[in-house]
């Protein structure tokens, strides 16, 4: 369980840099990572079951792309692996979010989602056509209202069912 507890989080930030630096041609070590995670996991079933959410989150950002807020160069699969990787951190590394009072956790998700989606600007893994302004602000609300929600799901799939 000790090395769960460091690989879980540590193994996440590789995905997540080598995803945004790599994209699609990357994409081979974030899934390697991704197979060690679901071998290595205490919550191998639960973790499959909130799968389900990081498709909502690729097609939210999709849409968002639909719109012209954002950009990519070629089709973004490694999108969809990000997602994924990042939905598996509600359970794990990230669940201390279940803690937070609503009003904080809006505004960390406001946050925190907008950094994530600048620092990926800046390091080139997508374009932002309406400018930086606009297409984080629109990032911003975004994930005020879905990372809640996520929290929120993840938490109600893991729990052990009644009855």
């Amino acid at each position: 369980m000790k090395m769960w507890t460091w690989f879980q989080p540590v193994s996440f930030q590789l995905m997540w840099l080598s995803l945004i630096w790599g994209g699609n041609a990357w994409l081979a070590i974030s899934m390697a990572i991704l197979a060690l995670h679901f071998a290595l996991t205490p919550s191998r079933l639960d973790d499959f079951k909130v799968l389900p959410l990081a498709l909502v989150g690729f097609a939210i950002d999709l849409l968002i792309t639909q719109f012209g807020f954002f950009s990519f160069t070629g089709w973004p699969l490694w999108l969809l692996v990000l997602w994924m990787a990042f939905i598996l951190n509600l359970g794990h590394s990230m669940r201390f979010l279940r803690k937070f009072k609503l009003v904080f956790l809006v505004c960390f998700s406001a946050v925190g989602g907008t950094y994530a989606y600048w620092v990926s600007w800046k390091l080139g893994a997508v374009e932002l056509p309406y400018g930086a302004l606009t297409s984080l602000a629109i990032v911003a609300l975004n994930w005020a209202i879905f990372l809640p929600i996520c929290v929120k799901l993840d938490r109600l799939i893991r729990q052990p069912a009644h009855g």
